[in-house]
């Protein structure tokens, strides 16, 4: 309770970010004649037939994404995914879903730490790996996606560009850490000790994940294991591409492989924005802006972010709820962990001497 209290203004905040992403979705179709019937026209006249499809990709996505965790963590162990990993990682997706703040994260870790008997730090570490290489992966995606998208005006071939070589340079940065870890830590910490005008709690914070990240990468000694992290990451979100593009074809939108990359990106970003539980809005929001002036169907649009959300929100989260239930773990023991590690973030940083930093 006490971590749900520390962080009540970011939970309002994620209120806030969805009502605007729900007008922001929304939008395009208001004021139409007979709206919410064509909208629910979409529906009827949808073909369902691909369902199957997009839960054998899920699966595999998530497959993939247990394979990955058990390359992070082979310099520890030698875990197997279907039996040690895939079920915190639904779990903590699942949590994702229904709880606020990411909390799944940290509830993913728990859970592992508990049914492996592994350190939280260790675990965290993996996680903090996993974003940046999903990073790496998506905007570089998103780069291709708006550097060859149809423009609707030249204007847009230029910010396209601009963006994506700004994503490009981001993607870079991230390899740069990956391969220099300990010098790319040490020049953004001392960056920031040097920003006054950001918060100490989240300098602290931001270091602490840095520094995860260079422990775990620490163990990363094989150039081979690295670029097998980099091609799993580039193929599991490849099939989260063919998804959207399963997504768009059951409304009846055709469109290029390129512009779904585009949206994957798209969706990837907005998630990351402080939401409500579960994405609501958010996703919704990234189909129509994304959208907007390449389709002339926008119920349809509309109707398809809502299929391909919950053809993903659904069998996640009934699947890693019930993991949770036969784990034997109670949400008492995750809540009084995540208490514990708050009274640990407010504490001050320190350096290998002793001294807080600034």
């Amino acid at each position: 309770m006490k971590f749900f209290l520390s962080r009540l203004p970011k939970i309002l905040l994620g209120v806030v970010v969805t009502a605007f992403c729900i007008w922001l979705a929304i939008r395009p179709i208001l004021g139409e004649q007979d709206t919410w019937s064509q909208f629910g026209k979409e529906f009827s006249q949808a073909d369902y037939t691909g369902i199957p499809l997009i839960l054998l990709l899920l699966f595999i996505f998530y497959w993939l994404k247990a394979w990955r965790w058990r390359l992070l963590l082979a310099p520890v162990a030698d875990y197997k995914p279907m039996r040690d990993l895939f079920s915190p990682i639904m779990i903590g997706f699942a949590f994702n879903n229904v709880l606020p703040l990411r909390m799944g994260e940290f509830v993913r870790c728990y859970v592992f730490g508990k049914q492996q008997n592994q350190s939280m730090t260790m675990t965290i570490s993996t996680v903090f790996l996993e974003r940046v290489f999903d990073s790496i992966a998506i905007l570089i995606y998103l780069a291709v996606g708006l550097s060859f998208v149809p423009p609707r005006e030249p204007m847009i071939r230029v910010a396209a560009w601009s963006f994506g070589g700004v994503m490009g340079v981001l993607a870079l940065g991230g390899v740069a850490y990956l391969i220099w870890t300990k010098p790319m830590v040490a020049i953004t910490e001392w960056i920031l000790a040097r920003m006054v005008f950001i918060p100490e709690s989240l300098r602290n914070r931001i270091c602490r994940m840095l520094e995860s990240g260079a422990e775990g990468l620490a163990c990363l000694k094989s150039v081979r294991l690295v670029l097998g992290l980099l091609i799993i990451s580039f193929v599991k979100w490849l099939l989260n591409g063919a998804i959207i593009l399963l997504s768009l074809r059951a409304f009846h939108i055709e469109l290029t492989p390129i512009v779904a990359l585009t949206l994957l990106g798209a969706v990837a970003l907005s998630v990351s924005l402080p939401t409500v539980p579960g994405y609501f809005g958010v996703v919704q929001a990234a189909f129509s802006t994304t959208l907007a002036g390449l389709v002339t169907n926008m119920h349809a649009v509309l109707a398809a972010s809502i299929y391909y959300h919950l053809a993903n929100f659904i069998p996640v989260t009934l699947l890693g709820l019930i993991l949770f239930n036969l784990s034997g773990i109670s949400l008492k023991q995750i809540e009084d962990a995540k208490d514990h590690e708050v009274e640990l973030e407010e504490a001050p940083l320190a350096d290998d001497s002793g001294v807080p930093r600034p």
